[in-house]
């Protein structure tokens, strides 16, 4: 089982944080299977897919499965979206009562047209008083810890991530994540660490960064020169979940250890099956294609492999597959 060094605790709120690093939530990709293997490599938190506020207070039955399992590794929070408070309010609501989880967590900072248009994630970055009175309508009507995830600003010419976060800590919020990247930005660009590092500066409640880091020095480095409490990986750790691992071991050591061929394949192994244990064969492994591309990401013929890999509709033909890949006889590591 993989392990990590216990650094500090930590709290968010009233929940003990046994890591630095945190895994930040990405659509599609950070559901129960990904989320259980991240904390086996040791993430202080982990955090749903994002779910629309408005399809739970509809009862929609997709969105209710999305909830955390009862036997998932913890804390885990529970990130929603919504434009409108009243609703955000009694979609909240619905998961501080039936969600077995840690944290709730709203997003501030989605920039995907499909969600801004409707007023909701980084669209609230417009305004810091409506922003604030969401997050208080929240807060009054839940028990679980609120924390909330913002960007810098909607765009260049308004880069207000310390208005807002600001705002966020005076509503109730115990902790605020900040991506370092306008919305106008999306996911180009570099993050910009000095708006994190101010916002660090002026808050008492913990704020979590978040933005291009993908290296367990680039973790460290950014953790000690922001002065934030925690550092939130997303992509960095996609196809790399021993990330988390090496973050804790440089820590803790002053170095870390990769991971050999056998780890990276048991690891594959083990999420394709757990995916196809929770969606079924054909469902399972159409979700885990979008992961495979990530595992091979650096190694040789990396091409070659997500051929093959995605033209294989066989769970038996994928077990083969990546067993053959990831071995010291292929050079794929060469």
């Amino acid at each position: 089982m993989p392990g990590c060094a216990k650094l500090y605790c930590m709290n968010i709120g009233v929940v003990e944080i046994k890591s630095p690093a945190v895994m930040a939530p990405i659509a599609g990709m950070t559901d129960q299977p990904y989320r259980r293997i991240v904390m086996e490599y040791g993430a202080g938190l982990v955090t749903t897919e994002l779910l629309s506020a408005n399809a739970l207070v509809r009862d929609s039955a997709k969105t209710f499965s999305m909830f955390p399992a009862d036997n998932e590794p913890r804390p885990v929070a529970v990130q929603l979206f919504g434009g409108d408070r009243e609703v955000m309010r009694d979609a909240c609501a619905i998961v501080d009562q039936h969600a077995n989880c840690d944290i709730i967590d709203l997003n501030f900072g989605c920039p995907v047209k499909k969600v801004t248009r409707c007023g909701a994630g980084a669209a609230l970055l417009k305004d810091v008083e409506n922003a604030g009175k969401l997050v208080e309508a929240v807060v009054g009507a839940v028990k679980k810890p609120v924390t909330v995830k913002i960007r810098a600003g909607w765009d260049f010419s308004s880069v207000n991530a310390l208005d807002m976060a600001m705002a966020i800590e005076q509503a109730g919020a115990v902790a605020v994540a900040v991506h370092a990247r306008t919305a106008s930005q999306m996911y180009s660009g570099e993050a910009d660490w000095g708006v994190i590092a101010k916002v660090a500066d002026a808050l008492k409640i913990p704020v979590i960064g978040n933005g291009d880091i993908d290296t367990p020095e680039k973790a460290l480095q950014r953790l000690s020169a922001s002065g934030c409490k925690f550092i939130m990986i997303g992509r960095g750790a996609l196809g790399a979940p021993w990330i988390f691992r090496q973050i804790n071991q440089l820590s803790a050591t002053g170095h870390y250890a990769k991971p050999g061929l056998d780890e990276i394949s048991s690891t594959i192994l083990r999420h394709l099956k757990d995916m196809v244990a929770l969606y079924g064969d054909v469902s399972g492994i159409k979700r885990m294609r979008a992961h495979f591309g990530y595992y091979a990401r650096g190694f040789r013929l990396a091409s070659q492999f997500r051929r093959e890999i995605n033209a294989e509709p066989r769970l038996e033909g994928l077990e083969r597959l990546i067993r053959e890949y990831f071995s010291v006889e292929s050079g794929a590591a060469a």
